[in-house]
């Protein structure tokens, strides 16, 4: 006859693989996000209009920073956050695996992103500029950049524009 230990033991024993088995069903193997996107074009115009209210913050902040409204301090504040926004967007439409014919127009939209996030990286440095008194010269120089990187941003939004299918 079995002691009551012996039989706990097996109870404990069976109990633990029976949890054990279950833990590797519940437990995904793959935890890495996926983007799944079915509608190409729905998908580029939220992005789109996203990075538009990130492009109409960060300006109207810069303008309010050249007006000296805000500080250079909260500026920069103001900016990095809108970076890390744009990257996200990079991010998510470099990860949608864009269909053979969206290719071009999605590559030519994450080209203009990257052209924003640059104009924001300018930005920061005319803030630091100000924050330092530097001189207005290399401040104008900057800003003579910012409106460059500016105009090639929307040139590749156009060029987004007109390669999709």
């Amino acid at each position: 006859m079995a002691s009551t230990k012996g039989i706990a033991v097996t109870i404990a024993i069976l109990v633990g693989v029976v949890a054990a088995s279950f833990l590797v069903y519940l437990i995904p193997e793959d935890t890495t996000m996926k983007i799944v996107v079915s509608d190409f074009k729905k998908h580029l115009d939220i992005t789109k209009e996203k990075a538009s209210m990130e492009i109409t913050s960060i300006d109207e902040s810069f303008e309010k920073l050249m007006e000296k409204k805000i500080s250079p301090d909260e500026y920069i504040n103001i900016a990095e956050v809108s970076s890390s926004q744009i990257n996200s967007l990079i991010i998510e439409l470099t990860s949608s695996g864009a269909a053979q014919e969206w290719y071009d127009s999605y590559a030519n939209y994450i080209g203009a992103l990257k052209k924003l996030n640059e104009k924001i990286t300018e930005t920061i440095v005319v803030a630091n500029l100000m924050n330092s008194d530097n001189n207005s010269n290399s401040i104008n120089e900057i800003i003579t950049k910012i409106h460059q990187l500016e105009t090639e941003s929307l040139d590749l939004i156009k060029k987004s524009d007109n390669t999709r299918p």
